[in-house]
């Protein structure tokens, strides 16, 4: 194909100054003034280098009649498009040959053969569409380095001529805008500035530019530049124009636009933030952070659903220098969204969540929930440290939050804090064995709860609770395996559940709490509306003792079933234990394999009354099996043989198989019915 060469006049649009205000309870307007004579560009076209495309920027000439705004530079390309008939016959770079430095310069490149009409683009990188001769540009990652600098704009204003047929006269139109940003009195606290994040509430949604910022050696002022597409980044009616700083910290400036605010293209605008409106003031964003420790599996999610959206704009700081992950406000959570992330490398890292919604009231980060939540990665697994408390949620559960986060060591004060619509925490925490301590008040400020079940099951090496820990949970009705399995606990705190009235289950509470050695006095008093302690301290293989009227508020109990079972190293069982609890009918393995307690004859009445369960269908079955086997002073065992039944059907199955105590002998009368005792004498 052979070159040629030609002069072409190319008028290039003029750029206009916008103000933006943005003090009192002004709306954003144009401001527009003419910047003097149309600008020339002449390009001569022909064969030339394959450089970097730069056009340069002055910003002082903005609004002035000097042609030295925008110039052309040493290397810049422009992509010529040739059409015949309305089919692209091919594009071709031209290369810049002279006028470097000037607003007119000359362009060599190849002919398009068959061409009749043409379209001429800067910068040469512009996405041309094959079938329709469409052009796309997104400008790309800008950096600016230094305080007002406007290098890094030569890459990313878009300009362009179409439908041109006379080749010596093209217009270059200026498709995109400039964006200039006046901050002052930026907080001292922000630390060295890395970027500047601008985002607009549009009628597509929330969009977002990031601005690279290096060797700003000033955190109080900042004067940048972005280039943007002018009809992406326009803000509808009543939507939101925010700018965010990054630096060791992130502070947002932000302000609702009432009638909305349209950008038109080729011209430059400016937003001017001093932080003195009511309107518009710096605020730091909200956040959070944990630690995980990545292993050879280099990914890791944010555990956040894989559904719904996102509430905020939310930014994600990875912990390991990289750039921010950007997700706008509106986004649809998937496992293809921007919260999914792969290391370079393994290692420790504290990743940082960001959201605009500073409002803590409201919704600032969808659920959270590394047990369940995007687990591909084992996130559970890599999760080291809970560093703050969480965001807002906008959740009702946390149920599972932790579940299997072997790895967790620590949780903060005011955990949840802002999560104070939350009804349920079951098995929030089971099964994190290294974590060593439960925070005073980590609940106070969630006085909906309903349930705590399997909160805390097999923590095993969690050592103690905090006194009080419950005590803002008026409203629990279940404490279900709570504390099941939590190895390392010597004891447990007086009053624990004093506030806890409602509360209607026990069950397993404190199974398997094998270094608890004693019960306070009084525990359950103020539980009056308990059912069931099924299981409740059973395998507490160190506890000697219970308390002398444990259960005398509990009148509503119906179920005693295994709730010592196991408690090889329980002493003695205090007379009437029972006495009160006239619903209970199920004693079913309460103290089987108390190997070495002391039984009491009246456990169930403090008279030993025979009447007690008269009418009542019970059940006793291995109610005191193997109970005092090792005793060598065993006591007397309740004579429920004796006892009335009024009637009424009961299971006694292995009662007091293999049971020692002074009145079981292997010739009683009831040996069939009731299991057979121990032959010890």
């Amino acid at each position: 194909m052979k070159t040629w060469k030609w002069v072409n006049t190319l008028l290039m649009c003029t750029l206009a100054s916008t103000i933006i205000s943005c003090s009192g309870n002004e709306e954003l307007t144009d401001e527009i003034t003419n910047t003097g004579k149309d600008e020339l560009i002449t390009i001569t076209v022909g064969t030339g280098a394959n450089t970097n495309t730069r056009v340069s920027y002055d910003d002082d000439k903005v609004g002035s009649s000097n042609e030295d705004a925008l110039k052309w530079e040493e290397g810049d390309k422009l992509l010529v498009a040739g059409y015949a008939d309305g089919t692209l016959k091919g594009k071709e770079i031209y290369v810049i040959s002279e006028g470097v430095g000037k607003t007119k310069a000359s362009f060599t490149g190849t002919a398009i053969e068959g061409a009749t009409t043409y379209s001429v683009y800067y910068p040469s990188s512009i996405t041309v569409d094959e079938p329709t001769g469409g052009a796309t540009f997104s400008p790309s990652a800008q950096t600016q380095n230094g305080n007002n600098n406007t290098v890094h704009l030569r890459d990313n204003i878009f300009l362009q001529a179409t439908n041109v047929t006379d080749l010596n006269d093209i217009t270059l139109e200026m498709k995109s805008s400039i964006m200039k940003f006046e901050l002052s009195n930026i907080p001292t606290d922000i630390g060295s500035l890395k970027s500047l994040i601008w985002i607009v509430e549009t009628d597509n949604g929330s969009k977002n530019m990031v601005l690279n910022l290096s060797s700003i050696a000033d955190n109080q002022t900042l004067t940048a530049y972005l280039s943007f597409i002018s009809e992406e980044m326009s803000v509808k009616a009543n939507g939101k124009f925010t700018v965010i700083l990054q630096g060791d910290k992130l502070y947002k400036a932000e302000r609702e636009i009432i009638s909305g605010k349209k950008y038109e293209a080729g011209n430059r605008y400016t937003a001017e933030i001093d932080n003195s409106s009511e309107t518009m003031q710096w605020e730091e964003l909200a956040n959070m952070s944990f630690t995980v420790k990545v292993d050879e599996n280099l990914g890791f999610n944010i555990p956040f659903p894989t559904s719904g959206e996102t509430p905020a704009n939310i930014m994600v700081d990875w912990g390991d220098g990289s750039a921010l992950t950007i997700v706008n406000k509106g986004t649809t959570l998937s496992d293809g969204d921007g919260f999914n992330y792969e290391y370079a490398e393994t290692g420790e890292y504290a990743i940082a969540i960001y959201s605009d919604q500073v409002d803590e009231t409201e919704q600032q980060i969808p659920k959270i929930n590394f047990r369940y939540n995007r687990n591909k990665n084992n996130n559970c697994k890599k999760l080291v440290l809970i560093n703050t408390p969480f965001l807002n949620t906008g959740t009702e559960d946390f149920n599972s939050c932790f579940c299997q986060c072997s790895n967790l060591i620590s949780i903060p004060e005011e955990l949840f804090d802002k999560n104070i619509e939350v009804t349920s925490f079951e098995s929030c925490f089971q099964d994190c064995s290294k974590l060593e301590s439960i925070p005073t008040g980590l609940f106070d400020k969630n006085i909906e709860v309903t349930s705590f079940e399997s909160c805390f099951q097999d923590c095993s090496k969690l050592e103690s609770i905090p006194t009080g820990l419950f005590d803002k949970n008026i409203n629990v009705t279940n404490f279900n395996y709570c504390f099941q399995s939590c190895e390392k606990i010597s004891n447990i705190p007086t009053g624990l559940f004093d506030r806890n009235t409602k509360v209607t289950d026990f069950e397993y509470c404190f199974e398997v709490c094998s270094n608890l050695t004693s019960i306070p006095t009084r525990l359950f008093d103020k539980n009056i509306n308990v059912t069931s302690f099924f299981g409740c301290f059973q395998k507490c293989s160190t506890l000697e003792s219970i308390p002398k009227g444990l259960f005398d508020k509990n009148i509503e109990v119906e179920v005693f079933r295994g709730c010592f079972s196991d408690c090889t190293n329980l002493k003695e069982v205090p007379e009437g234990l029972f006495n009160n609890n006239k619903k209970a009918t199920n004693f079913m393995s309460c103290f089987s394999f108390c190997s070495n307690v002391t039984l009491n004859k009246n456990i169930f009445s403090n008279e030993g009354n025979t009447d007690r369960f008269s009418g009542m269908n019970m059940l006793f079955n291995y109610c005191f099996q193997n109970a005092g086997e090792q005793n060598e002073n065993p006591g007397e065992a309740p004579e429920l043989w004796k006892y009335e039944r009024g009637g009424s059907t009961w299971n006694t199955t292995g009662c007091f198989y293999n049971a020692k105590a002074t009145n079981l002998t292997s010739n009683n009368e009831y040996n069939t019915e009731w299991g057979t005792p121990l032959n010890w004498n």
